[in-house]
């Protein structure tokens, strides 16, 4: 009990103070009479073994080993990228002090299955980036004595542009005079890309996604090209459309009849034949009827001419006297 490392030594008997300090007593530390030791405000260096002897008969020790754990330093993510582009590899880490376990999370999904965790947990590995892991990503430190988490950190993932395309309310064919067309630019780009506009290899000015004509005029027909870039990845596409701005439509593809038509056409011929194959059998029935009565009306109504004969050459005996002019008569005409 004369030990250099005795606490205390605790006597339930004496008439004075049953508490005898020891050289590594100090006022955190206090005993009761049912054999505890209590050790209030603990630190770091209260941590070891401790061993109790209970004299009785006999005596008994008890060995119990203290472990004091520090509270867990708020955790903060750093990353290997800033801007990491597509297929490119990201490593996050979690920097916190006195961690037994550390977890990962990300907010409103899961974590790719391609990521990586360490031994130790402390360090996520993404070997090649998608776009589809950007997202708000957070640690968790925890002993057995606290736990704490990270501030979200985002993760922006620099891709394209690709996927582009070119809309505005325009026909496919044409424009007509006057009208207001908007073409818009669009573009698969992170971050958003720089924009320029050019008319048949003119540069047009704003370097917005959108170009607006508000009156559409002959001059404006032609090649559009939108060029953009993405001033991250470096890398620049462009896409066209040809504008063609006229009063008449030049091609424009009739549509498909329905069912529905192409029934009702065929209805309307074959009733059509038969409205004119029973117009022509009561046109040729009527005319039949018409020309037999017309026939029998003639035999009834010709009339009897008997003297006929005689009439006339009386007639022509009257002119017997005439004679036809002499030829000669008309020889001092000639020329």
């Amino acid at each position: 009990m004369d030990s250099p490392y005795r606490i205390l030594s605790y006597f339930p008997g004496s008439s004075s103070s049953p508490i005898v300090p020891g050289p590594l007593h100090n006022p955190r530390i206090t005993a009761f009479n049912n054999g505890s030791l209590q050790i209030k405000d603990l630190l770091i260096t209260d941590g070891g073994n401790y061993m109790v002897k209970v004299q009785t008969a006999t005596q008994e020790d008890a060995i119990v080993t203290l472990t004091v754990y520090e509270p867990v330093t708020k955790p903060k993510i750093t990353a290997s990228i800033t801007q990491p582009k597509e297929n490119e590899t990201l490593t996050l880490t979690c920097d916190t002090s006195n961690a037994v376990t550390t977890r990962w999370s990300r907010r409103g999904t899961s974590i790719s299955s391609e990521a990586r965790l360490s031994t130790d947990n402390r360090t996520l590995t993404f070997s090649s980036i998608k776009r589809e892991d950007a997202g708000q990503y957070q640690c968790e430190a925890q002993n057995i004595a606290s736990k704490d988490s990270s501030d979200p950190y985002t993760v922006t993932v620099t891709y394209g542009p690709d996927n582009m395309n070119i809309n505005g309310n325009i026909d496919t064919a044409y424009v007509r005079p006057g009208s207001s067309i908007t073409l818009t630019c669009s573009a698969d780009s992170s971050p958003p890309p720089e924009y320029l506009w050019r008319h048949n290899g003119t540069v047009l000015e704003g370097k917005t996604k959108d170009y607006a004509i508000s009156a559409a005029m002959y001059k404006d027909e032609g090649t559009y090209m939108c060029t953009v870039k993405n001033l991250v990845t470096l890398r620049i596409a462009t896409v066209s459309v040809y504008l063609n701005v006229t009063e008449v439509p030049e091609f424009i593809d009739p549509p498909e009849p329905s069912i529905g038509v192409i029934l009702g056409v065929v209805s309307a011929i074959i009733i059509g034949a038969i409205l004119s194959i029973g117009s022509v059998c009561l046109y040729r029935k009527c005319v039949a009827k018409r020309k037999s009565e017309s026939s029998e009306n003639r035999q009834d109504n010709i009339p009897v001419y008997e003297n006929m004969k005689a009439a006339q050459s009386q007639e022509e005996s009257s002119y017997m006297g005439l004679q036809s002019r002499s030829e000669d008569t008309y020889t001092e005409l000639k020329i």
